[in-house]
């Protein structure tokens, strides 16, 4: 499978009208044109006229056209100016289902494949995925539906595993460095401190000393340092934390920066920032608050950076982290090679000051 995914950029001056809303996205919406024009044709018809009406992917018998960005919520499902469907869903338009054919079921295919990238972007199952008359009550997608439904669904899942199996069969570098196992990652979570997350394989959990003890009222329990976008369901958190950390919680989503400790060791300071973008390369960078678009953001001490051992006493103190993280435990942690992201385990020791994220070239 290699679809094509570009991006035509909805004009600035469009968003009021097309896309005004910031989103955090929980669900997919399908949908069908009820037309037969091309994917960069509907794209553009969207973009230029001055109705409502957006979406944020139109997928054809060759590509995927992007024309909302993720972040920003579009007019499609008819459930209204708060509705799911308008304020949280992805739109993707299949193209050529008024005539259908086979231009209409390659269409339909590479809709699955996009469908099937998206979920694995975002961690989701195929109960993310959903029909415009879910949302809304109208007969699309028509053709679609017309097919059945549960046969599109199942055919995401076909493409979801098969990607997944081609990112694994990719994806099986494994090394040895230090006494440190170093592999790379084809998929992870950042999770809660308090649930399991150790072994470093593809599905392993990312922990590191980006989570600190806190107590109040005799009870302990642990909040982020520095900045950091993980996985995270309130339900999780244990009470005596959860006033502090549920704001902060959306969608299932932490966004958490350094300006939100609960202590003064890292407030309003740069910290050096493991940023994984929705889209693009991974990276690291000082940072007082994680970017808006990241999937994932975790604050932590490099060992090397830009190839360099990075000096503790003029570099990781002046960051405000202190001696604690670098206590010989079994950790994982997280490194960047090229563009992939690597799963490094192993147990740091105060004299290599391994801890938290890694950078290694």
């Amino acid at each position: 499978m290699a679809l094509t995914i570009r991006k035509i950029p909805m004009p600035t001056a469009k968003y009021s009208i097309k896309c005004p809303y910031t989103m955090n996205p929980t669900r997919i919406v399908i949908h069908n044109t009820a037309n037969d024009a091309p994917a960069e044709n509907e794209i553009r018809y969207m973009q230029s006229n001055s109705a409502q009406t957006s979406f944020h992917y139109a997928v054809d018998d060759k590509e995927a056209v992007q024309g909302v960005e993720l972040w920003r919520n579009a007019w499609h499902a008819g459930d209204g100016a708060n509705g799911k469907g308008n304020r949280e869903g992805i739109a993707i338009e299949i193209c050529y289902s008024k005539s259908g054919g086979t231009k209409f079921t390659k269409a339909e295919e590479n809709a699955a494949e996009l469908a099937a990238k998206l979920l694995i972007d975002f961690q989701w199952d195929t109960s993310h995925l959903t029909t415009h008359q879910a949302c809304s009550g109208k007969n699309c997608p028509h053709r679609t539906l017309e097919l059945g439904w549960d046969r599109f669904v199942t055919m995401v899942e076909e493409k979801r595993k098969l990607l997944l199996g081609i990112k694994t069969n990719a994806a099986t570098e494994r090394m040895t460095l230090n006494g440190y196992t170093i592999e790379r990652a084809t998929d992870f979570s950042v999770v809660y401190w308090d649930k399991s997350k150790k072994k470093g394989d593809a599905d392993s959990y990312i922990n590191g000393g980006f989570w600190a003890p806190f107590a109040e009222s005799g009870v302990n329990f642990t909040l982020p340092v520095g900045n950091l976008v993980a996985d995270i369901d309130i339900a999780s958190v244990p009470i005596v934390a959860a006033k502090y950390l549920e704001k902060h919680i959306v969608n299932h989503k932490l966004f958490w920066g350094v300006n939100n400790n609960a202590g003064t060791q890292f407030y309003g300071k740069k910290v050096t920032t493991f940023v994984l973008p929705r889209n693009g390369s991974p990276y690291m960078a000082e940072l007082n608050s994680p970017p808006a678009d990241c999937r994932y953001a975790i604050s932590g001490i490099p060992v090397i950076r830009d190839g360099v051992d990075v000096s503790y006493k003029n570099f990781v103190v002046p960051q405000g982290w202190d001696a604690s993280p670098f206590y010989a435990t079994e950790r994982n942690f997280i490194g960047i090679k090229g563009t992939a992201v690597y799963i490094v385990s192993g147990t740091s020791k105060k004299d290599n000051f391994v801890s938290s994220s890694e950078v290694y070239d």
